[in-house]
């Protein structure tokens, strides 16, 4: 006598996952190439300044209790101008700021946007394509460093002649 075994239904899904499960994955990853083929970087100055006014006029609050707009212009342009606040604390090992500029330790984000989409309307002309640059620019022009307070490096043209030089 020979006995015939069965699977069970169970069985049967824990050997193989169902298809449906695998379409399921693999349209999730179509989702997620796309997402990330579109959600491309700032292109220009003139585009993150764009960015920057939509926000400036959304914007709400005061202080570090902001409200900006909930758009992709919007979140680009904070989550640009925070990383380049960030950016523009950082020295040197010689204790000079690497972007050349000294902007005040309490400057907010919402300041620099400010300072930022001003500086873009009235250089408009010259406004560099980086992104970077221009704001390197921005703040070079608004907070310059002074080289009596050790913060840069004054060029030699520049540098004041000492007694016994």
């Amino acid at each position: 006598m020979k006995l015939k075994y069965r699977a069970t239904l169970w069985e049967l899904r824990r050997r193989k996952p169902p298809m449906k499960y695998a379409r399921i994955l693999s349209m999730g990853l179509v989702a997620i190439v796309l997402f990330a083929w579109n959600a491309a970087a700032v292109e220009n100055a003139h585009e993150l300044a764009g960015d920057c006014r939509g926000l400036e006029r959304g914007a709400k609050g005061t202080g570090r209790h902001i409200y900006i707009p909930r758009t992709r212009d919007a979140l680009i342009c904070w989550g640009y101008m925070h990383a380049m606040q960030d950016l523009s604390v950082l020295v040197d090992e010689s204790g000079h700021r690497i972007m050349d500029s000294c902007p005040p330790a309490q400057m907010t984000t919402l300041q620099l946007i400010r300072l930022f989409v001003r500086y873009a309307s009235t250089h408009r002309s010259e406004l560099p394509s980086n992104a970077v640059v221009a704001v390197f620019r921005a703040l070079q022009e608004a907070y310059p460093c002074r080289a009596e307070h050790g913060d840069s490096i004054p060029a030699p043209s520049q540098r004041a002649v000492q007694p016994g030089e």
